[in-house]
């Protein structure tokens, strides 16, 4: 049974601007990061029956040129920090917060690594769910930080 822990009850400190996020949610696409091919057509298939738009990225490359080319588009990222090639989760995490215009798109970790307190809070992430998860429980999760575009098929949005 996955582990779903929210990073704002004193484990971390919270920003403002982080829980201004939490209180209104926006518009825009889920970055799904997730090497696992059948994983991340999963998600993007179920996220998108529910009325959000999916950009995915299979490794930490693909998942930073989305970042870059539009980071205005992106409301929200779920991140694998187990990634192939030379740029890790951990590796793309680094980048969004080093960089102004991307530090502020909230994260949730979807890993089935458990790194301690600390790597957890190096990450800084709103959220944190372990591997494997429910979907539902992934939802609302999500639905605290971004609307979805259309009225899905499933669920009545």
């Amino acid at each position: 049974m996955a582990q779903v822990s929210s990073l704002h009850d004193g484990t971390v400190a919270a920003t403002a601007g982080v829980d201004a996020l939490a209180g209104s949610p926006r518009r825009g696409a889920i970055l799904a990061i997730e090497d696992r091919e059948d994983v991340r057509q999963g998600l993007a298939q179920l996220l998108e029956l529910h009325g959000f738009l999916v950009f995915d990225a299979a490794d930490g490359q693909q998942a930073l040129a989305h970042l870059q080319a539009d980071p205005q588009s992106i409301a929200l990222i779920l991140l694998d920090l187990m990634l192939p090639g030379q740029t890790s989760g951990r590796d793309v995490r680094a980048h969004q917060l080093g960089d102004s215009r991307l530090a502020h798109i909230p994260t949730i970790v979807v890993s089935a690594c458990e790194p301690d307190m600390r790597g957890r809070a190096q990450l800084r992430p709103e959220a944190w769910l372990e591997k494997p998860f429910r979907f539902d429980a992934l939802l609302e999760i999500i639905r605290r930080y971004v609307t979805p575009e259309h009225g899905g098929i499933v669920g009545g949005d």
